[in-house]
């Protein structure tokens, strides 16, 4: 037996082979199916919002089709990593096939989206000054929100392609500062804030606080757990391909459904965010009801 097969834990092997296999027919159908309704919303919403609007020139067509398009791009590559997080534990423990798990998690994704009121949206859209904002379709405003999704999406790829845990939210906010810090060096002269800081200062510290609250809260739930919750099983790793017993597996399932709609309905809301500016940086009017 070579010096690899015995490093290389027999658990992860097993879930090389599952990821290996072929996509079932049906998931593979629903993921696109939904990606065309997707799809035929946002042409439909559009086409509304450009409705007796006469332009001179095709590029801010095509500059806002090209907008658009990079922040789907950073929202599916959002996907290669926050998907990821909530379907690993049922596919660890082979409670669910990876190509269900993925189009389930994709699914509760999609109506936490649905679901939410904008309040991140426009969190995030806030870390920019008004006047900022109000002016983004002048000088720098094309290549600041073309800048600040290209830049996210480069650092997911990154990270994803070196197998890194990266943080989609540190990323935007990352990004949108550095715009916003680029635009007020540009504009030293006529007194441009660059940031809002006071509302930048209230994200870092929820980014700051949530590793903490985390550990914190797994870690007393585990105790309580180990206390009051006599069923040997729960605290058992899997064996095999085996799934675990029905309770823990229904369990799982539960948890991966619960981070999936609580991840549509918090981290969805960024993609919508960078789709405002786009839409607002691009478009000759103000567009609303790509929001809704």
């Amino acid at each position: 037996m070579s010096a690899t097969a015995i490093s290389r834990p027999p658990a992860a092997s097993l879930l090389e082979k599952k990821m290996k296999k072929s996509h079932a027919m049906i998931s593979g159908g629903v993921v696109l199916a939904a990606l065309a309704i997707g799809l035929g919303y946002i042409a439909v919403q559009v086409s509304q919002d450009f409705a007796g609007v006469t332009l001179g020139s095709f590029w801010p067509y095509a500059l806002l089709s090209v907008a658009l398009l990079i922040a789907l791009g950073f929202e599916f590559v959002n996907g290669f990593h926050d998907t990821a997080n909530a379907v690993a534990t049922v596919i660890y423990t082979h409670s669910l096939e990876p190509n269900i798990a993925v189009v389930w998690s994709g699914m509760w994704n999609l109506l936490g989206v649905l679901q939410s009121s904008g309040a991140v949206a426009f969190t995030v859209i806030t870390l920019l000054p008004v006047e900022l904002i109000l002016q983004v379709s002048s000088g720098a405003g094309y290549s600041m929100v073309f800048a600040l999704l290209i830049a996210a999406i480069l650092w997911n790829l990154g990270t994803w392609w070196f197998g890194l845990p990266a943080s989609s939210s540190h990323t935007m906010v990352g990004s949108i500062i550095g715009v916003g810090v680029a635009n007020q060096l540009m504009n030293v002269h006529n007194g441009t804030s660059g940031v809002d800081w006071d509302q930048a200062a209230k994200v870092f510290r929820v980014l700051l606080i949530s590793p903490i609250v985390g550990f914190g809260a797994a870690a007393l739930l585990f105790l309580l757990s180990k206390m009051l919750i006599k069923y040997p099983a729960l605290y058992e790793a899997p064996k095999g391909a085996t799934p675990p017993p029905w309770p823990i597996r229904a369990l799982l399932i539960l948890t991966c459904t619960g981070v999936s709609f609580s991840h549509g309905s918090n981290d969805g809301q960024k993609g919508m965010a960078s789709s405002c500016s786009s839409s607002s940086a691009l478009s000759p009017q103000p567009m609303h009801s790509t929001m809704r």
